[in-house]
């Protein structure tokens, strides 16, 4: 990855979409598609879960409705729509009813990413599985395959089944941090940026110095680590601008679940709006809350693996006092405080 994307290289374009491991490629072999078995009369749940490193996909099921029932792992009201877009390393639960007549049916998955055609290889609509009823013939459907999705998901439509609502509700949240997203050639290198920072990792990992070395306030930690010291209870709202250009990017957040109050399109809602760990952001302004609950250091990043490499990624330490102290504190060993020195000590090559 640093190869090819921090020497001023694009992303790399793959040659094809996959369902369950299975896609075709411009000139290449007509290799029989993934197939889903359904019995007619019976109701199945999906799990559908995009675990590319870059392309956003658009999923839907000839003449079938989708029931949304999970959303990243978190149960959400039942929605239900013709199809959904799906971003990196988001995951959907959805309920099918297999109430069509018995046949083949498509299962589409058109993909979204930029700069797509500088692989001929890749046809972003050429994304397809198969559903199968039992008892259909053991063949493609004979229907149109690209065909667009009537109903489509719009996030702010989804609404967390479980304690609604943002934490604070409408009420200014305890603190608010704008996230603001750029990028910029740095020594030669296209590097991503919040808040005009590129992320690069320390030589000792954020929970060591935190544990070990004591590090609590925001001064402890260099600029690179882009770390933002966070306290106990507190209700954070991250104001998420995306790129000037309007780039697709993925948020992902570890340690909580978030409430989106504010999505890439609809209205702020403080009331019932989605709750996830990872968001699309484009060029508008997305806005997000959680309550500072989880003692740790906590990831933020970009789930392209390119745009996190290229420095898109931050740290929100949270409370880190009670991680030295207390009854979340972590007790540490001297062999694994050893373990650093030990490896540093390694030749070059066998780090």
């Amino acid at each position: 990855m640093e190869v090819i994307f921090l020497e001023g290289n694009d992303e790399p374009i793959p040659d094809s979409g996959l369902i369950n491991g299975v896609g075709r490629f411009v000139g290449g072999p007509q290799v029989v598609r993934a197939r889903v078995n359904v019995q007619q009369g019976k109701r199945y749940r999906f799990r559908v879960i995009n675990i590319s490193a870059y392309a956003a996909f658009r999923f839907s099921i000839e003449g079938h409705d989708l029931t949304i029932i999970e959303v990243d792992g978190i149960s959400h009201v039942a929605h239900t729509v013709g199809g959904f877009d799906i971003y990196v390393a988001q995951r959907y639960s959805v309920v099918l009813n297999a109430n069509q007549p018995i046949a083949n049916y498509w299962i589409r998955g058109p993909m979204t990413l930029q700069h797509s055609s500088d692989n001929p290889n890749l046809d972003t609509n050429d994304v397809f599985a198969v559903l199968h009823y039992a008892g259909a013939p053991d063949a493609e459907p004979t229907t149109q395959a690209d065909v667009g999705v009537q109903d489509l998901l719009q996030e702010f439509q989804l609404a967390a089944l479980v304690n609604p609502g943002a934490p604070g509700g409408s009420a200014p949240a305890d603190r608010s941090i704008d996230i603001n997203f750029g990028m910029q050639v740095k020594n030669g290198r296209l590097m991503w940026e919040i808040n005009d920072i590129s992320y690069l990792p320390p030589d000792l990992p954020t929970l060591l110095n935190i544990i070990a070395n004591g590090f609590t306030s925001p001064d402890n930690f260099t600029t690179t680590e882009d770390t933002f010291v966070i306290d106990r209870n507190e209700v954070i709202e991250l104001v998420i601008h995306g790129s000037p250009n309007g780039r697709l990017s993925f948020s992902s957040l570890h340690g909580h679940a978030f409430d989106v109050v504010q999505s890439m399109q609809g209205p702020l809602n403080f009331v019932n709006p989605p709750r996830r760990d990872v968001v699309g952001v484009s060029g508008s302004t997305v806005i997000i809350r959680f309550q500072a609950d989880n003692p740790g250091p906590w990831f933020f990043h970009c789930h392209i693996d390119w745009h996190l490499e290229a420095g898109l990624a931050a740290v929100f330490a949270e409370r880190p006092v009670d991680q030295t102290s207390g009854p979340q504190s972590e007790i540490i060993k001297q062999t694994w405080l050893d373990l650093c020195p030990i490896y540093k000590a390694l030749p070059a090559d066998e780090q």
